[in-house]
């Protein structure tokens, strides 16, 4: 594998007949639309992209991607760092027909004009995807645990209550 900068377009019809893998990062400057999304990009983003074949000659590949983000905490509201991860398939289509015939392990990309893929994009996209939708911290290394509250009290009534059905059971067992 080649440590590297990720190139930010590739080939992958060429990539997949080579058999390309390639062990990169991404400067956190590139990813504009993730610094919007977080308060900071805590380092650059490491990838990993591998060029297939698969067993119907299509030309696929599959891409990890994680970063250390910082965001607020909707509990709390003080920072915090969460780890994002991301895992994906892709097979590039040039139409919406090759699209429909694809299996559903595999998500769809379109080639640009010049048959590339935009792979910064991808991850940044997908890192994105892993965002969470409330950010909050572990209830133990939160600031506001203390004020974590239930309210009530289950009652221990349905679990001695009788199940309705065994009235038929025992009819059915005369």
């Amino acid at each position: 594998m080649q440590n590297v900068k990720l190139p930010i377009n590739v080939d992958p019809v060429r990539a997949a007949q080579k058999q390309l893998e390639l062990d990169a990062i991404i400067p956190k400057q590139l990813l504009n639309r993730l610094a919007e999304s977080t308060i900071s990009v805590q380092s650059d983003i490491k990838t990993v992209f591998s060029f297939d074949i698969d067993k119907q000659k299509l030309r696929i590949f599959h891409g990890k991607a994680s970063v250390a983000v910082e965001l607020i905490c909707q509990r709390c509201n003080e920072p915090m760092i969460y780890q994002c991860e991301a895992e994906f398939t892709y097979c590039p289509v040039h139409n919406q027909e090759q699209e429909n015939n694809l299996p559903d392990a595999y998500e769809a990309i379109y080639y640009d004009e010049n048959g590339e893929v935009n792979l910064h994009q991808i991850v940044e996209d997908e890192l994105i995807v892993t965002l969470p939708q409330i950010a909050k911290h572990a209830i133990e290394d939160c600031q506001q645990s203390e004020f974590e509250l239930t309210f009530g009290e289950i009652d221990d009534e349905e679990e001695q209550r009788p199940n309705p059905f065994d009235a038929l059971a025992i009819l059915k067992h005369k």
